[in-house]
Order: C-alpha cells, then structure tokens, then sequence
C-alpha cells in the first residue's frame, strides 16, 4: 500500500457510536461553524470550553471499528479529518497517521508551533458539578473567562477560521498526496478545503481515486472516479 493514501472523515467512526457532522442528529445541528471558531473561543470561553468537553465525552469510550483496524495492520497512509483519536486507538503507526484537523485528547498553548508542545489535555479530570470553573482552570484560563496568551491552552483542534499549519503537518499531508497512485476518499463529505484541494489536484493529475460512502456527495462524481456505496469496514475488507 505504498503508493495509497487513504482520507478518511466522519463516516468511518459512525460504526463506532461516534456522532457525525451531517445527518440526523448530526452536530451540524448545532451550529458548528459559529461554535468552533478562535472567535467564539475569545468571546464565549465557557461555552466553547464545554462544548469541546461534550465532545470528548462523546468520543472518550468510542472503540475502533475494523476498518480502522485493517488499515492500522496494513500500515496504510491515512490522513484523517477526524479528531476523534481512533485511529490512534487501533494502534495506526505514527509514521503513517496525519490528524489534519487535530486531536480531542491534546491540547497547547495559545501560540504553539510544533507538534512537540501538544500535552494530553486530561478531559476526565474535570468535576461536571463545577463544569466550567473546571474547564478554566484545566486550560489555564482566568475565573472571570478572560485569556492570557502567555499561559493559557486550547484544545488542539482547527477551528473553522483558521488555517493547516505545521500543527496539522499539512505540508507532510501534501507530500503523501503528491507521491500516491491511488487517493481513496473514506466517509468523507468532501465540504472542506483540504477533501475539495486533494480530489481537485487528484483529478488533475490522473490519479486513481476512489470514494467510499453509503451516500456520497454529489460533489464526487467525475469521470474515472469509483464510487463504493459501502461502509468503510466493508470495503476495507475486501481491499486490503
């Protein structure tokens, strides 16, 4: 599987109980795009401190399924959307596991740079009968909710108005796409800049691609793309 990568989104954690974005009950519901930003962090602290903290609770418990689990014993390249931790649950090397968008378990300071400064963000030590005060003083965060960038942390997450940066190994995620021969798009809607930039120079460049979903975005569908309306395990099965 050297000249595969695989992309993997939402829908391979949904066989884990992980919550999608889309869909019924899904978090999109719940205004993601104007909760997860820099700018709500700094504005409405506590509650972008504990809707993080719900989405830690909702993944804590979560297991890998076999499909992330074929492709950690298969040591495939994947670039995962997800934040989930997953994939780090079943064990996928290191070396071959790019989290684009970040991982719930971690956190950093305000103005880290490198990986290397990411701590385990220790979620579960938080009491929810004092949820907040909690939650302020796991991320160094003033009583009053005000942020002091020399001490405070955030989750390590993308926000939804910020940028990859080397946080996110974005570059090392380009290199994987550039040098792959097949680029397999797994439960993923294609709605953010990375999934749209990786099929788009995909496609330019004649790649093998191929799209794994039991609904696939319309956006997708190009001459030479296979579409797979299977869940990611069962395709998995049958391809590695």
């Amino acid at each position: 599987m050297q000249n595969t990568v695989v992309i993997t989104g939402a829908g391979i954690s949904v066989e884990s109980g992980i919550q999608p974005f889309r869909g019924k009950n899904g978090l999109w519901n719940e205004n993601p795009t104007e909760m997860a930003t820099n700018q709500n962090f700094r504005a409405n602290t506590g509650a972008f401190l504990q809707w993080y903290y719900h989405r830690f609770v909702s993944c804590k418990d979560a297991l890998p399924n076999k499909a992330h689990q074929i492709l950690a014993k298969h040591q495939v390249k994947v670039i995962t959307q997800n934040i989930d931790n997953l994939h780090v649950k079943a064990a996928h090397p290191t070396n071959c596991l790019i989290e684009i968008h970040g991982n719930i378990n971690f956190k950093r300071k305000i103005h880290a740079q490198h990986q290397q400064e990411l701590v385990l963000a220790n979620w579960n030590t938080v009491n929810e009968a004092q949820l907040e005060a909690d939650l302020f003083d796991l991320f160094h965060i003033h009583s009053d909710g005000t942020i002091d960038d020399a001490i405070a942390y955030r989750p390590h997450i993308l926000l939804f108005d910020e940028y990859y940066t080397e946080l996110y190994q974005y570059n090392l995620a380009l290199q994987w796409l550039a040098d792959a021969q097949i680029i397999i798009f797994m439960g993923t809607s294609n709605s953010v800049g990375f999934t749209y930039g990786a099929l788009h120079e995909a496609l330019q460049a004649n790649k093998k691609i191929i799209v794994v979903d039991p609904n696939p975005a319309p956006s997708f569908y190009h001459p030479g793309v296979e579409i797979f309306k299977s869940t990611a395990t069962e395709f998995c099965v049958q391809y590695f």
